[in-house]
């Protein structure tokens, strides 16, 4: 069993490098070519949701697409099975092209359970630290966070410049957040600030732990799960409330913050659940007792302020 990741045209150097890196991470590579069943990830119509899926059987190749136009018409035509990433943002509703293609390859090759449902997701959603030293990595990753629901997040700027770099830094790093749509709180924090937490939850990209869609997810405010720091960093004070997960992959010297927070975030998305559709009368429209209509060409009339106020 291979899979292998395709870049349908992708255009920007840096995408393509993480690109590479995600498929170092499965221990696979970024091809030209299609081998093997063509898996498409692409927000279709047609598409199906990547939980809820038994794991990858034979080789395989995993499509994502330009930055802005998405997979071309060839990719999507010729796709045995295309695949969506479940976002519950109104605003961020895209990841990073390499986090969307860590993300699909995790759980194309693992499989997992199917997206719950809940009447208060928000309840179950556990609070979020993420320590990083890359601007780019932390604004990526802050991108991810909002995707998947995430209201606040816990950041440990280890350098990143998010809230004190340089003034390009600071745009590149709001850039990959997608910044100018993205609700996201973000809080300067620090590991010394875990000891509040009843129980925290520390995920590694490889080594030893428990494997993360083993470990439960959605414990609400009480929990916090940490991503880009090491166990060892961590104060002994907590230490008989953390436990370790790992999300399995390859072991290699710097794994990419934005991949590896992503796997997570998708993770705790499909623990905590989505909305659970209300039961009842479907909403009314709004009803007007005005209505405007439109004048006959070259008539013109002055609306004064206090006339838009009354109104």
């Amino acid at each position: 069993m291979t899979l292998t990741i395709f870049a349908d045209g992708v255009e920007n150097p840096a995408n393509r490098a993480r690109l590479d890196d995600t498929a170092r991470l499965f221990g696979t590579s970024c091809e030209t070519s299609i081998t093997g069943r063509l898996i498409a990830v692409e927000n279709v119509a047609r598409a199906t949701t990547i939980y809820g899926r038994r794991p990858l059987r034979g080789d395989a190749t995993l499509a994502v697409g330009n930055e802005r136009r998405g997979l071309s018409q060839r990719t999507l035509m010729a796709a045995d099975e295309i695949l969506v990433i479940p976002t519950q943002s109104r605003t961020v509703t895209t990841l990073n092209v390499a986090a969307a293609a860590a993300v699909a390859a995790w759980y194309v090759l693992r499989g997992s359970g199917p997206q719950g449902r809940a009447r208060r997701p928000e309840a179950r959603r556990p609070a979020l630290l993420i320590a990083g030293d890359d601007h780019a990595e932390v604004g990526s990753s802050l991108r991810s966070a909002a995707a998947f629901g995430f209201h606040g997040v816990l950041l440990e700027d280890r350098g990143a410049g998010w809230f004190d770099g340089p003034p390009a830094v600071r745009r590149e790093a709001r850039a990959a957040a997608r910044r100018h749509k993205n609700p996201l709180r973000i809080h300067r924090a620090g590991l010394d600030s875990v000891a509040r937490y009843e129980e925290i939850v520390l995920v590694t990209p490889s080594g030893p732990g428990a494997p993360v869609q083993r470990m439960q997810l959605a414990h609400g405010s009480r929990q916090l799960v940490i991503v880009g720091a090491s166990p060892s960093e961590l104060s002994r004070s907590a230490a008989d409330r953390v436990r370790i997960a790992t999300l399995g992959l390859e072991a290699v010297e710097s794994a990419p913050l934005r991949l590896i927070a992503s796997i997570v975030l998708a993770e705790i998305a499909r623990q905590v659940g989505r909305r659970h559709p209300g039961v009842g009368l479907a909403p009314r429209g709004p009803r007007y007792e005005k209505a405007l209509a439109p004048v006959t060409a070259g008539d013109a009339f002055i609306v004064e302020l206090s006339d838009l106020l009354e109104f």
